[in-house]
């Protein structure tokens, strides 16, 4: 195989190949099977004697070949799931930060229109009682924005004229002031040491203030707590995982923050992967890297920052031995062929390993088979060689159990790869919704210190209300999330809305709740549901009361942009190929604690319907995830679901309530494969004949199965068990097979309304039958299609039970009965009706 690698005997390909050493999994099943295959070759040595060396040997070669495509496919999905992992870490870590950092460009462009900061912009000196003022008015913005560490107002040289941090060293710069007023986009977005900060690192978002008369005078400056909300992120994306180490890089691969210090510090430069892009080496340590970019929010991409994962090699695959608990059915029969779970390696290998294991039985069945034939039927001198024919189907049996059991751990992990990543889609899509509701929450209790909004909640006049509604127009035009932003009054009277005007008075419960609130760090979040500021549509809505110290205020409403905010959330969330393209099949919701759909990718499910799996969200606690496999209209899925549980001061101590919302994706596999009709039934196995007399005649018998039932046929006249052809597979009669250049009717007794097998009882004909080569007395042969060979034995004469009243009528080809003990019995055909059957077949 071109450019493969080989390790300690077994090729690899060249991706996998240096990352094997470090794969437990990959070597212990690797031992096994090569020290299985060792023991092979003994026994292929030893069966030189009897014949069958060749064949053994070449059965031999055909595990030894599909050992290496095993333990290859083994360790590409090792390697697979560990990059999806960190992969989706990455991608998250970096998306999380973007959607937040595009909420502060909206935050400095509103705030530097701020009454009292422009005011204070305008003045050329600033008192000490209004210096105390504004620190309050600032203190009580960053209250409610906890994101931000320190706000500041510069002067045009650079210095601070008003700063929230008065324990902050103060220090000009005239430099980023300048080029924020020189400036011509809505916001300066900078990131590196300023004096600002004592010569430390931060992000800073700036925007010039402007005195009435439009002067650009001062600057705004919002500083940004990026080390302390990355340290939120990496906490939520590291939980159960000590290990990694989660990044933050600029375009330079400069580190900007960093899950563990200790192991990749703040400031230096990461080196550049190896050719293949996934591997590196940093600090004399080995690691497996993952890097993802952000394609932006809204249009919003920031400073070209990415999120980076590194994981070190030597634990990178420690999770692939942790045992896994099976599943109730064995993922692997519950697809149909040509599922999106699994590869063509993954679905061909049990087939290749379930084909030779049968090969290998077939091999030794008939030479059992031949031994007795060769010694008369008497299986007494033939000791050594029926020996080594058992330890080659025992080694034989032992090889298909390691690939067996490894094959089952490439299905499983598998399963729990594709179950993990929804279930990391899921989360992903519930802290955006917590992040982008404490967004809101924080919105509608500044605004309502608006002096603006206040001053038209007092007078209500037409041109205090008209005043207002410019203010909430041009906060619409920032933050373009809402639908609509409205002042309405006690009685529910819109008084100033952004954008439609609204007509009437509308009364409900969460108008009447905001009315009443004295704090103006309180809010109101009304339920999800139908509004008629949202054209009857179920929309989230957050309220806060507009205080004018007058007794009568009024209400800051925001309408949040449901339909097409949440849809968004959901489509950024939904799972990906490699290419970065949804995976086909796959969808999400976003869903109350009661199972009712509020948004949805997938046109099966409108807001307002009854979501699939409802069940699973009435017990989520808040902020847990968690991941299945469910069966959906015949489509298997991997599911995840996660229940909000609040962001930073917004909702984060409330317990499990009606309002809670989770967030749901699904992923298709596949169909669901048709069940099976039945368990295959249990293997015959003779009764032992402790009371046969010693001088009583012994008849060997050569054992098959016929869908439910046990055969016996005469070693003497059974020539030999082949593979059938495609040529010989069909129903009713068969077909015709070429065997020894001779032309011979197959049998087939899979048909209904027969006994002995053609009937199946439940247990379907395998389309890769055996056929078995039958000569009667006449020395004419005719082939006998079964689905499994059984032993070859024989038995005291006197053994032979005859047939009970009635079935030699019911099934001519019978003759006795064998008891089976305490397992199946088996009925003992004559092969010359048998060879009648063909004759009337071929005719026919």
């Amino acid at each position: 195989m071109s450019g493969t690698v080989v390790f300690k005997g077994v090729t690899f390909s060249p991706d996998v190949a240096p990352l094997v050493p470090r794969m437990a999994l990959v070597n212990d099943h690797r031992e096994s099977l090569q020290r299985l295959e060792d023991t092979w070759g003994q026994l292929g040595l030893l069966a030189q004697m009897t014949g069958s060396g060749t064949s053994i040997a070449a059965t031999g070669a055909k595990f030894h070949a599909l050992t290496g495509v095993l333990l290859d496919a083994l360790a590409q999905r090792l390697r697979q799931d560990a990059l999806r992992s960190a992969r989706a870490k990455a991608q998250t870590l970096v998306d999380l930060l973007v959607r937040n950092l595009f909420e502060r460009t909206a935050d400095v462009g509103f705030l530097a229109l701020d009454d009292a900061l422009v005011s204070a912009a305008a003045s050329t000196e600033i008192d000490a009682t209004q210096a105390t003022a504004l620190h309050n008015h600032l203190n009580s913005y960053q209250a409610k924005y906890s994101v931000y560490d320190d706000i500041l107002l510069l002067a045009a040289d650079g210095s601070a004229r008003v700063r929230l941090r008065q324990d902050a060293p103060v220090q000009a710069d005239a430099g980023l002031a300048q080029a924020a007023l020189r400036n011509e986009a809505p916001y300066l977005e900078r990131f590196g040491p300023s004096p600002l900060l004592g010569g430390q690192d931060g992000l800073l978002f700036c925007a010039p203030v402007r005195t009435p008369g439009g002067h650009a005078a001062a600057v705004l400056c919002l500083s940004f707590a990026l080390q302390n909300e990355m340290a939120s992120i990496f906490a939520a994306l590291s939980a159960g995982d000590e290990t990694s180490v989660l990044l933050l890089l600029d375009a330079q691969r400069t580190v900007v923050a960093s899950s563990d210090v200790h192991q990749v510090g703040l400031g230096v430069v990461l080196p550049t992967p190896r050719p293949g892009g996934t591997t590196l080496r940093f600090a004399g340590r080995e690691y497996l890297t993952v890097q993802a970019n952000s394609d932006g929010y809204q249009g919003y991409v920031g400073l070209g920052w990415a999120g980076c994962v590194l994981v070190p090699l030597d634990v990178a695959f420690d999770g692939s031995t942790a045992p896994m608990s099976m599943p109730k059915k064995d993922i692997g029969a519950r697809l149909s062929a040509g599922n999106s779970l699994f590869g063509e390696a993954l679905r061909t290998i049990p087939i290749q390993a379930k084909g030779i294991q049968r090969g290998l039985e077939r091999l030794v069945w008939n030479g059992q088979l031949r031994l007795r034939k060769e010694d008369g039927g008497d299986a007494s001198g033939t000791g050594f060689a029926n020996v080594l024919l058992e330890r080659v189907t025992a080694t034989g049996r032992r090889i298909s159990q390691v690939f067996e059991a490894a094959i089952e751990q490439l299905q499983q992990s598998a399963e729990a790869s594709v179950i993990d990543e929804v279930r990391a889609c899921a989360a992903l899509g519930s802290d955006i919704l917590d992040r982008s509701f404490y967004e809101r929450a924080n919105d509608c209790r500044w605004w309502a210190l608006d002096e603006t909004l206040r001053a038209a909640a007092r007078d209500r006049t037409p041109a205090a209300c008209a005043q207002a509604s410019k203010v909430l127009a041009h906060i619409n035009g920032l933050y373009t999330v809402y639908a609509q932003i409205l002042l309405l009054d006690e009685h529910g009277k819109v008084l100033a809305c952004s954008r439609t005007p609204q007509e009437g008075t509308v009364a409900t419960p969460w108008m009447s709740a905001a009315a009443l609130l004295r704090d103006e760090s309180a809010y109101v979040r009304a339920a999800f549901g139908p509004s008629p500021f949202y054209d009857g549509r179920g929309t989230s809505i957050f309220a806060a009361h507009a205080h004018t110290g007058t007794g009568r205020g009024g209400t800051v409403a925001t309408v949040f942009d449901s339909a097409v905010q949440m849809e968004a959330m959901l489509r950024d969330v939904l799972p990906r190929d490699a290419a970065g393209a949804p995976l086909p099949g796959a969808l999400a919701l976003f869903l109350t604690r009661n199972g009712t759909v509020v948004a949805s990718t997938d046109a099966r499910w409108q807001a307002g319907d009854e979501a699939p799996l409802r069940q699973r969200c009435e017990s989520l606690a808040r902020g847990a995830s968690s991941g299945a496999l469910v069966e959906l209209g015949g489509v298997l899925h991997a599911a995840g679901i996660a229940m909000t549980g609040g962001y930073r001061e917004y909702d984060s101590a409330g317990s499990c309530g009606p309002d809670d919302m989770a967030c749901l994706v699904l992923s298709a596999l596949g169909e669901v494969a048709a069940d099976e009709a039945g368990a295959l039934p249990v293997r015959f196995a003779p009764a032992p004949d402790t009371h046969a007399p010693r001088d009583d005649e012994r008849i060997g018998f050569a054992s098959v199965r016929l869908g439910p039932q046990w055969l016996g046929l005469a070693t003497a006249q059974v020539v030999e068990a082949i593979e059938a052809p495609p040529s010989a597979a069909g129903e009713g009669r068969g077909g015709i097979v070429i065997h020894d250049d001779r032309a011979l009717a197959v049998i087939d007794l899979h048909r209904p309304g027969r006994d002995m097998g053609r009937e199946t009882g439940g247990v379907t004909a395998r389309r890769d039958a055996l056929l078995v080569v039958c000569e009667d007395a006449n020395q004419r042969r005719v082939v006998l299609r079964v689905d499994e060979l059984g032993p070859v034995f024989d038995v005291p004469r006197s053994a032979l039970r005859p047939l009970p009243p009635g079935l030699e009528a019911r099934d001519p080809l019978a003759t006795a009965l064998v008891d089976g003990g305490e397992g199946p019995m088996l009925t003992v055909i004559d092969i010359d009706a048998l060879h009648a059957i063909g004759r009337a077949a071929a005719r026919s």
